[in-house]
């Protein structure tokens, strides 16, 4: 999937440590997708956003790079901590 994808090259081509974002609480669709790949919650700013007439808060999530490796398919931290 393109997040995955989009995640694969910031830890393993850019060499980054964190990635982080922020998306309007009432999306509940696109927090679920984040929560699913990773991203941990790291804050709110409450009624941050204005849109049609409603304000919204803007929810801060971030995955750091061990949390990403973590989870990677066919990867046993055990078995590493071994050698």
């Amino acid at each position: 999937d393109a997040l995955r994808l989009i995640l694969r090259y910031a830890f393993d081509e850019l060499n980054l440590h964190r990635v982080g974002l922020d998306v309007i609480s009432s999306n509940a669709r696109a927090i679920r997708t984040y929560e699913k790949v990773g991203f941990q919650h790291e804050g709110t700013m409450r009624s941050a956003v204005l849109r049609d007439g409603s304000r919204h808060d803007r929810i801060l999530m971030g995955i750091l790079r061990h949390e990403w490796q973590d989870q990677k398919p066919g990867r046993n931290p055990e078995q590493e901590a071994i050698l």
